[in-house]
């Protein structure tokens, strides 16, 4: 019940209750005071939209509202002012509603930090206040506000605010933190580093705001419509009027013509959009993103980080001495490389530890850059360097002495779910093509079996001519990416769409729409999302004028008095509301 009460519901209540007590005592001109209401409403809402250069205003509201009171047809008139005060309150009600997903981001934000100055006093300071460099205070279960880096020995954080996934990390002392992840460990300190506007969290907001900002075609293509429509419905009230003599029937063809629909259903349906794409860490900057979306008939993916992980991992050991068993021989090659900080060698000790090899001391380890490490486990020197030879991938070698003993073989990982996401959108009759900088091999090896185009060893130049060329050719381009590389082609794409972990500033600033987290079916979520926006949009503005214009042609032949017609309106407005909410449902 207090949503009713809500402060943009309290003009169309003053007209109700108008209307009600004008019932009641109908010698009062309680209705006429009710249609001035109206008149004031929409010719303040006409002089703030002509500020904002926005000429598409409701002309034939105003018109049949002042008609109204020269054919002293009140009621009618009081109608029209509840149908206009009513339907404005419901639109920002329910644009409320549907940007609720989005505002809940920003509001997250604390509004202070509690810092530790130098001299270990504690004191709370505005968040835009707080300088790079100052030590900050995060108690369990709240917001990182700020990007910094973990002074604490250890911190336990929720990241899925930025990456879409709910399993805590574990963070260490001198790691960098960004801002938006929970602490779900114990109270922790970090170091600043840069500032509120600057830090991670805040440029994800950014991009939410600014998906206000833009109006999508659909949505011009509404206002467009309205000046056809408003023309064609003043010569239809003026036949009506010249035919009949009656002013009544003129006011009747107005009240049914009030384009309510035009003016609010498309911008409600892309909010709503916006907003089921936003419960899924989708951030869309543009309503014109979901319309570009909508009619997309070629994607370009980047390979590494999009449609793989992104991270080398130990995929085989091959072992070559008949005595010995692969965990052994993993276990050697982990306490060697457990002195090297290269990025093998970390996918060396990652699969020790995921397959539980045991764990061993190396002694006398050298690791010369360019050739390999070597260092002594139980007795034995080993050697661990490149393969000979050639390879599918990566390949190390593992020598006992001058005998090698093993093999072990890396590769980048296809994300799970990338099949699946493949056959979703050729079943939109899309075309899929893949742009890689890696050798065609390895391309070939990994997504050969898909059967999509594959483009090789690209430079961003080359991956913006492939976007050029297929724009050339008259298709509906998207590029999907997730790194500096891909931020030419990502801007000029019709779409760009970025997979982050927030980190490449650059591609985000390039993308059309940001996903956080690493589940590649959000991109068959976000097509979806768009179709349906479009479809939704569509549906009520075509529905909202095919019902006006019926009514209008029985108002105009005198089936429909103008009470009749106003409530008539009212009907068609609130359900094309309701039917462009439905954009905001999972």
């Amino acid at each position: 019940m207090k949503n009713i009460f809500r402060k943009e519901f309290r003009p169309p209540l003053a007209v109700l209750a108008l209307l009600a007590v004008g019932a009641a005592f109908p010698a009062f001109p309680f209705w006429v005071i009710a249609i001035v209401l109206g008149i004031a409403k929409i010719t303040w809402d006409s002089i703030e939209k002509i500020r904002e250069k926005s000429y598409s205003l409701d002309y034939i509201a105003l018109l049949a509202m002042v008609v109204s009171l020269f054919a002293h047809q009140y009621l009618a008139g009081a109608v029209v002012a509840l149908m206009i005060t009513g339907g404005e309150a419901l639109d920002e009600y329910a644009s409320a509603r549907a940007e609720g997903a989005l505002r809940g981001l920003a509001e997250r934000i604390p509004k202070f930090c509690t810092v530790r100055s130098a001299d270990g006093s504690i004191a709370e300071k505005p968040i835009q206040n707080v300088a790079s460099g100052e030590t900050i205070i995060i108690k369990p279960n709240e917001l990182i506000p700020l990007d910094g880096t973990i002074l604490s020995s250890e911190a336990l954080l929720n990241e899925a605010n930025l990456t879409g996934e709910a399993a805590p990390v574990s963070f260490s002392k001198g790691e960098f933190a960004k801002s938006g992840g929970i602490n779900v460990g114990e109270i922790l300190e970090l170091v600043v580093e840069g500032g509120f506007e600057t830090s991670t969290y805040m440029r994800i907001v950014h991009l939410v705001d600014e998906a206000k900002k833009h109006q999508a075609h659909i949505v011009r293509l509404a206002e467009q419509v309205n000046f056809p429509f408003t023309a064609i419905t003043l010569a239809l009230a003026a036949g009506a009027y010249l035919l009949s003599h009656e002013l009544s029937r003129s006011l009747a063809v107005l009240v049914i013509a009030t384009p309510c629909p035009l003016i609010i259903a498309a911008p409600v349906a892309f909010i709503g959009g916006l907003s089921r794409a936003a419960r899924r860490n989708i951030i869309v900057k543009r309503p014109a993103t979901l319309e570009e979306l909508s009619r997309a008939s070629v994607v370009f993916f980047d390979k590494t980080g999009t449609l793989t992980l992104g991270e080398i991992s130990l995929t085989k050991i091959e072992v070559l001495a008949e005595t010995r068993t692969a965990t052994e021989l993993l276990a050697v090659a982990s306490a060697i490389e457990f002195h090297s900080i290269h990025p093998l060698a970390r996918a060396i000790q990652t699969a020790g530890s995921l397959r539980k090899a045991p764990i061993l001391e190396a002694t006398n380890v050298v690791e010369t850059i360019g050739h390999g490490i070597a260092g002594d486990v139980k007795g034995s020197r080993y050697t661990i360097s490149k393969a000979e030879g050639t390879h599918d991938g990566i390949a190390l070698s593992l020598l006992e002495g001058e005998q090698e003993v093993a093999q072990f073989h890396f590769e980048d990982e296809v994300k799970e779910n990338v099949a699946e996401l493949f056959r979703a959108l050729a079943k939109r009759g899309i075309s899929i093509r893949l742009l890689t900088g890696d050798k065609r091999a390895n391309a070939e090896r990994l997504f050969g079996k898909f059967g999509i185009t594959i483009l090789a060893e690209c430079t961003p130049e080359s991956k913006y001519a492939a976007i050029d060329s297929a724009k050339n050719g008259g298709a509906t381009v998207v590029m999907v990416g997730d790194g500096l590389n891909d931020a030419p082609a990502l801007a000029h794409a019709n779409v760009g769409i970025v997979f982050s972990g927030t980190e490449n500033s650059a591609a985000i600033e390039a993308a059309n729409a940001v996903i956080l987290g690493r589940d590649v079916m959000l991109i068959e979520y976000l097509f979806d999302t768009a179709s349906r926006s479009m479809r939704i949009a569509g549906q009520s503005i075509w529905g909202g004028v095919a019902l006006s214009s019926v009514g209008m042609l029985f108002a105009a032949f005198g089936f429909i008095p103008p009470v009749a017609g106003a409530l008539t309106q009212e009907v068609i407005d609130v359900a094309v509301i309701l039917n462009s909410l439905r954009t905001a449902v999972r």
